[in-house]
């Protein structure tokens, strides 16, 4: 049976909504839901991070992202804190991507509320915007907060999704690689010390899936299965990413980066 991932265009989320069950399930690789958010905000989005990137030569983010703190868990909060004007003010004028997001999300998951995850009264990061440039790229990995960051009250559901926007889409190279293989234990031994995993944790996998959204479109995948950024080798590559999870009879999706 082939792995293929499901397109349809953001007015047809309302009558597609049960198709997130089969990125659930891993019977489809990922979601991508075409023309998600305004092309020309994407454009100035990237004008506006441009700039920033001047500023700082060596960005490479925008944003939180929990794994950078997955054992500093105090200061996680802090700087969740101390730059979420920094994030909102990219957004400044515009339609918020990240609540369009939000949005989407409840229509997905109608008998749920869609909610940024709060833990001690203390809100997470929400989006974190991520700078590929030329030559850049991700190697195998997988992302489970259950296994990763378990002093975080998000490691709590069982089931976790990503959500990736593309604000801007490399010229060439940049694609995301899906493999149709899941994260299991042993496969530790083929972890990089650093970041991500060796070819070899891929070895026995029977189908990987390339894809390449456009600007503006909205992917959705199950991160316990392996996955990898390609090198860009062209212009620069910019997304926003968000993390949910819930459980099957929890009133909540939480969100958090």
């Amino acid at each position: 049976m082939q792995w293929n991932p499901i397109e349809i265009d953001h007015k047809e989320i309302q009558q597609n909504y049960k198709s997130i069950d089969k990125v659930i399930s891993g019977q489809s690789p990922a979601l991508i839901i075409r023309n998600f958010y305004n092309t020309d905000s994407c454009k100035i989005i990237s004008k506006r991070i441009e700039t920033k990137s001047f500023e700082n030569q060596k960005m490479k983010k925008i944003g939180v992202s929990l794994v950078s703190f997955i054992s500093k868990k105090a200061e996680y909060f802090i700087q969740a804190d101390a730059l979420r004007r920094t994030v909102r003010e990219i957004f400044s004028g515009l339609e918020d991507p990240r609540k369009k997001i939000h949005s989407t999300l409840q229509v997905f998951f109608p008998e749920k509320q869609v909610t940024i995850a709060v833990e001690d009264e203390k809100k997470y990061a929400c989006g974190v915007i991520r700078l590929h440039e030329l030559g850049d790229f991700a190697p195998i990995h997988r992302d489970r907060a259950s296994y990763e960051a378990k002093s975080f009250d998000v490691s709590k559901f069982p089931i976790q999704l990503s959500t990736v926007l593309y604000i801007q889409q490399s010229q060439k190279g940049g694609e995301l690689l899906l493999h149709k293989k899941s994260w299991k234990k042993s496969d530790e031994k083929f972890r990089n010390i650093e970041f991500g995993y060796s070819k070899d944790v891929i070895s026995d996998c029977s189908q990987s899936v390339k894809i390449k959204p456009n600007q503006g479109d909205l992917v959705i995948i199950n991160p316990i299965y392996y996955h990898e950024i390609l090198p860009v080798r062209a212009n620069r590559r910019i997304t926003l990413g968000l993390f949910l999870a819930f459980s099957r009879h929890g009133e909540k999706v939480v969100t958090w980066s």
